[in-house]
């Protein structure tokens, strides 16, 4: 029984991760990625579903220094895409939504290196820090969709693409 129970945990942990995508400078989302369901009576072609992850690096007993990681993640099984209206047009819009998920991650990390050294820092800020820049990215990603009318303004979406180039190559540069 011990034995079972071990791999069902096992394959419900890797078909968790299976389903999520963490942000590479190299990856390109692809049409199969969106695998969530169409939501009923939406106007939209598509949907992506991304979020801010973190993972501690290292948590030191002795010292008291704390290590973090973030990085965006996207997740299939809530992203969705209407193949009725698909474009690579389409596909590049919703790639960006990743995109500028990434940036707040950046940004979300040079807050953590400048903020939070200790457990107790992460205790004490974590939460705020991690609260402002959910609030700073969802406010970009709407003023993105809104000012690209959801990628469908070419020339708007083409000035997007080298602004959000741009704020990834300033941001990822991480300082500890």
């Amino acid at each position: 029984m011990k034995y079972k129970l071990t791999i069902i945990i096992f394959f419900i942990t890797f078909f968790s991760y299976s389903q999520t995508i963490e942000w590479k400078p190299d990856f390109k989302l692809q049409k199969k990625d969106f695998q969530g369901k169409i939501p009923d009576n939406t106007i939209d072609h598509a949907g992506t579903a991304y979020n801010i992850g973190y993972e501690t690096i290292s948590n030191s007993i002795w010292t008291g220094r704390m290590k973090i990681r973030t990085y965006a993640i996207f997740d299939k099984s809530l992203s969705w895409l209407n193949e009725a209206f698909y474009t690579d047009d389409l596909l590049n819009h919703e790639q960006k939504h990743f995109d500028i998920a990434q940036v707040f991650a950046y940004k979300l990390q040079n807050l953590i290196n400048k903020e939070i050294k200790n457990s107790e820092d992460f205790s004490l800020k974590f939460s705020s820090l991690n609260k402002l820049i959910g609030d700073e990215c969802l406010s970009f990603q709407e003023k993105y969709d809104t000012e690209t009318d959801h990628g469908t303004i070419l020339e708007v979406q083409k000035k997007y693409d080298k602004i959000i180039e741009e704020l990834l190559k300033e941001n990822s540069n991480t300082k500890d």
